[in-house]
């Protein structure tokens, strides 16, 4: 019998910055390419499905090639993060099931064979997992940014994990561009109040809970400010993954202040 898979959600950083080896994101390099692994163990895992903040489509959208190529879908960095390899394969058998499932719940899906994985999935991953020996699916986020129908998504892809095929959610708990511009090194926390509701509901003992918690995350304190409204496609993936996390309370594992101004928090969900 398959172990269940953990279902994870990671912060992926400012484009390439993390594989840069930037002084402003060296925790963050740190955990990923080290911490991680005291927490999934990726000899375990079938595949990874991989819910990425920088893909956003009016309908759920699934990479269902054997191979895809890499998207980089930022601009002004050094020419060497322009010729980035990850060769993990893909599995068209695993995209159809899970277009098939979605279909069984009622969501609205479509298979993509073509397009690049965007750098929510290979800027974590090759430091998460730099032997690309784990094949990936490529999951889009929906610009609707409606919470319960990521929230249901993220039910829907729980039955993977029972097949030790794990979920991951690409994304950053806080995402406000203006702010990273120009209001870097405050030397105070300025999402302190929405960071601790995250906390709090993710790591709810009751799934209840989180899911009525997630739900309403637009209301809570401090929420425009960490996710701008119309631009919320970051925190997405934590909705996703926290569908994922079935019955059990999830733990926090990150926890980090970039730039000693914006608190970002990480999540996993094991059975």
């Amino acid at each position: 019998m398959a172990v269940t898979a953990p279902a994870l959600f990671v912060n992926h950083g400012g484009g390439p910055l993390p594989l840069l080896r930037d002084k402003d994101h060296a925790e963050l390099t740190v955990f990923l390419q080290d911490e991680v692994k005291k927490h999934v163990n990726l000899k375990e895992l079938k595949a990874i499905i991989l819910v990425t903040a920088h893909w956003e489509e009016d309908i759920v959208t699934i990479s269902s090639g054997k191979h895809h190529d890499l998207y980089f879908d930022y601009y002004g960095f050094p020419p060497e993060s322009y010729k980035y390899k990850y060769d993990a394969s893909g599995d068209p058998e695993i995209a159809e099931r899970i277009h098939e499932a979605l279909k069984n719940a009622g969501i609205r899906s479509k298979l993509d064979p073509k397009r690049g994985w965007d750098h929510g999935v290979f800027v974590p991953m090759m430091l998460i997992n730099p032997a690309a020996d784990v094949p990936i699916i490529q999951i889009s986020v929906l610009n609707s940014q409606d919470p319960e129908q990521h929230y249901t998504l993220g039910k829907v892809l729980y039955e993977f994990r029972k097949e030790g095929i794990a979920v991951f959610g690409s994304g950053m708990s806080y995402h406000n561009m203006r702010e990273f511009m120009f209001s870097r090194n405050k030397n105070e926390v300025v999402n302190k109040e929405f960071d601790d509701y995250l906390f709090k509901v993710c790591t709810a003992e009751d799934e209840k809970a989180r899911r009525d918690g997630l739900l309403v995350w637009r209301e809570q304190a401090g929420a425009t400010e960490a996710h701008p409204i119309q631009a919320a496609e970051h925190l997405m993936p934590l909705l996703v993954i926290a569908g994922a996390g079935g019955s059990q309370p999830g733990k926090r594992i990150f926890n980090w202040d970039m730039s000693g101004t914006f608190r970002l928090s990480g999540f996993i969900w094991k059975e």
